[in-house]
């Protein structure tokens, strides 16, 4: 589709600021198509984002993150932040993402809530600049909120955008933003959240442990990290264990082939394992649930429901065996020396 003046599309992801570069150009008569991209961890609300869209009054695409993504991931250019986080690198792809639909619907520039200084790697002079450069968009991605303190864009040199009535905010306060929202009537916005999960250590942990024991690795392999409490059981097996009722159907879902879920006839939580059986991986479930069911808790003979994954082509239930649940439990020390 041939490029549009002054038509952009703007990354949602839910919060605040990027609402808040949306409504700033809308109020400048700018054309705007909206994109969320979905991953299976991050600091975007697919809920939020599309909930933005429709108040900002302006169509939004999901464009979901496939395999290719992990190899950004695995072996970034740019390095890690904190911990597993390569933010350049993720940058670098979602723009490229973005680039895509910028063909498809004839738009000639990409939109922010990007703040100067807001993130210590992606979000400094240098780090933006070299993002724009490596995605093909330099000069293409337009910053409203740090408009001011930042080189003027294509879409500004051109008279699409009046650099004048955008903002040069910079930093990790939020008070300008805030005071904008008021502004402009946005009252329900949610909080600041927690940030990227690869920036947290626990989580980054996890996804350093599967690089490390799995070759082949898919967004499911990534999607599971997010659940549980995780035990290495061998090189290429782990257990992962349901710490609510909801994440042991949770795990229920992602039983599949090459997969076993343990399901005590009594409360407690599941556990599913990922990998070829290892010898002492029924062991280590059925102590695993022991352990967090508290033995205060247990029927007479307790037993444990261990069902083998199929594959969604196999007729009838999964196969399954019954094991009797006997002795108190792993104890805490073992638990914790195979702990992810």
């Amino acid at each position: 589709m041939a490029e549009s003046p002054g038509k952009g599309v703007v990354l949602l992801s839910g919060g605040l600021d990027s609402t808040l570069a949306a409504r700033l150009l809308l109020e400048q008569g700018v054309e705007l198509v909206g994109v969320y991209l979905s991953a299976p961890w991050g600091c975007c609300d697919k809920t939020k984002a599309l909930k933005s869209a429709r108040q900002l009054g302006i169509p939004c695409q999901v464009i979901k993150m496939t395999d290719e993504y992990i190899g950004v991931i695995r072996h970034p250019k740019y390095g890690y932040g904190s911990a597993m986080n390569p933010c350049i690198d993720c940058r670098i792809h979602m723009f490229d993402k973005a680039k895509g639909l910028m063909a498809q619907t004839g738009a000639s520039f990409i939109v922010t809530g990007e703040v100067l200084g807001q993130r210590p790697m992606s979000q400094m002079r240098r780090s933006m600049f070299l993002i724009e450069e490596q995605a093909g968009l330099t000069g293409r991605i337009v910053r409203p909120l740090s408009a001011k303190v930042l080189p003027p864009t294509e879409p500004e040199r051109l008279g699409w955008i009046d650099r004048e009535r955008l903002c040069g905010i910079t930093g990790r306060s939020r008070k300008i933003q805030q005071q904008l929202a008021e502004q402009f009537g946005i009252l329900d916005y949610p909080n600041p959240a927690g940030g990227c999960q690869l920036t947290d250590k626990q989580f980054g942990g996890r996804v350093k442990d599967l690089f490390a024991h799995q070759e082949r690795i898919d967004l499911e392999d990534m999607e599971l990290l997010r659940f549980g409490r995780h035990f290495r059981v061998g090189p290429q097996t782990k257990l992962i264990v349901g710490r609510n009722e909801q994440e042991n159907r949770t795990l229920a879902e992602y039983l599949g082939p090459g997969r076993l879920l343990f399901e005590p006839e009594f409360h407690g939580p599941w556990a599913l394992a990922v990998g070829p059986p290892e010898a002492a991986l029924q062991q280590v479930a059925v102590g695993a649930i022991l352990r967090y069911a508290g033995a205060g808790k247990l029927p007479p003979r307790p037993a444990v429901i261990c069902r083998v994954g199929r594959s969604r082509e196999a007729a009838g239930e999964p196969l399954s065996e019954r094991i009797e649940a006997v002795g108190p439990g792993l104890a805490p020390e073992e638990l914790e020396r195979i702990r992810i």
